[in-house]
């Protein structure tokens, strides 16, 4: 793969039209892994969310909080099994801009790259399903076939394990493409040729009107571009790969 071009992508809310953690969590709620106490805790606040009643971040805390605690000492295999039956059940819920982006780039031959702070086996399996080429995500330790609580962490380092992953393949910045939808992304979307903020937020969103970024707004699998006109406004335009 030496000097081959590569594109990197997020896969929650940027391939997938959801969070794998959170799907996760909702497995491991099904096989009794997450207690009935913190299942209704959190599930109260994703309520209270849905309802604009909490923020997000608050709501995603108190999750990871819960899930942190119950995964450590989980069966590596039966973790497996888990990622296994949610790529299954819903691995193809994808957004229709960035499935048909992936699938054209490697016609063209670029080496592909997920990056995400969800679990490894979600990620390797994602990747699995969609051919993508090398998946990235927050590996736990095992030990004497469990999971520990010792992890690497990807959430704000995505520069770091892409440019790692550059060197260890050989690839090429030139004409590279990085495709995100949060402040998380920015790190790796700085790096690239070709950084695209695919429905951003706030954060991503306004990085990506100071560097003047493409970004990409999907509704009812229609692709908008947010353009800019003479007056400083944004004004939505339809694309196309």
């Amino acid at each position: 793969m030496n000097g081959r071009k590569f594109a990197a992508f997020d896969i929650d809310g940027t391939i997938f039209r959801w969070q794998l953690y959170h799907e996760l969590f909702d497995a491991l709620i099904e096989e009794k892994v997450i207690s009935a106490s913190d299942a209704k805790r959190v599930l109260a606040d994703r309520e209270r969310w849905r309802k604009r009643e909490l923020d997000y971040g608050m709501y995603e805390k108190t999750l990871m909080e819960v899930m942190e605690v119950a995964i450590i000492g989980l069966n590596d295999e039966r973790f497996h099994t888990i990622a296994d039956d949610i790529l299954l059940k819903k691995g193809h819920h994808v957004y229709k801009y960035t499935i048909d982006l992936l699938r054209e780039l490697q016609k063209k031959g670029y080496v592909t790259i997920a990056i995400s702070a969800s679990h490894q086996q979600l990620v390797e399996r994602f990747c699995q399903l969609h051919d993508i080429d090398i998946a990235i995500g927050r590996q736990f330790e095992v030990k004497d076939g469990k999971l520990t609580d010792k992890s690497n962490i990807v959430h704000g380092h995505k520069k770091e394990f892409l440019e790692a992953a550059v060197a260890e393949h050989g690839l090429s910045l030139e004409d590279s493409y990085a495709v995100g939808d949060s402040g998380g992304d920015i790190s790796m979307l700085e790096m690239v040729t070709n950084p695209i903020a695919f429905n951003p937020n706030e954060e991503l969103l306004a990085k990506a009107k100071a560097n003047n970024w493409p970004i990409v707004l999907e509704r009812k699998s229609i692709a908008y571009r947010l353009e800019k006109g003479t007056d400083g406004t944004y004004l939505l335009a339809e694309t196309s790969l």
